[in-house]
């Protein structure tokens, strides 16, 4: 019984510490100690983190339509949408089809990246949220054919 109980009292003791907090230094100690580098505390999971709506603040440099927007489209997307009935995505051209370019939430495109009404594309499970960024970044920046 001793055993059993000593037992339950690690496993929780190990639940509560992986659940603590993270703690985070003060913006002041992280700029005196490396100011070109920024500190992100995060808490470990095991689950995959859940969709977070891209906003303009956290956009990127410019993103291009060749070597961001299609490989992504050519790997995950072209097999079962490129010469074959339904929704074609075989060129740039096909694409926009389904894109309104500087409105992402309104783009057809973005919406099945990110299951927002309509069924998650690509159907096995969701992109990373960094490749959704990209879509959201490219959308927002006026989906240019670069």
């Amino acid at each position: 019984m001793r055993t059993k109980t000593y037992t339950l009292l690690i496993v929780t003791g190990l639940f509560l510490a992986a659940c603590a907090p993270v703690a985070v230094m003060p913006a002041e100690s992280v700029a005196a100690e490396k100011p070109t580098e920024a500190v992100v505390a995060t808490e470990p999971t095991s689950e995959p983190a859940p969709a977070v709506a891209p906003t303009e603040a956290v956009m990127a440099a410019e993103v291009s339509f060749s070597k961001d927007i299609w490989p992504v489209i050519e790997s995950f997307a072209l097999k079962a949408h490129g010469g074959k009935g339904g929704v074609f995505l075989e060129s740039y051209e096909d694409i926009m089809k389904y894109v309104v370019p500087g409105d992402p939430k309104a783009s057809m495109l973005y919406k099945r990246l990110t299951a927002d009404g309509v069924a998650q594309m690509p159907p096995n499970g969701p992109l990373p949220a960094e490749t959704v960024q990209l879509f959201y970044d490219w959308i927002m920046q006026g989906a240019k054919n670069n």
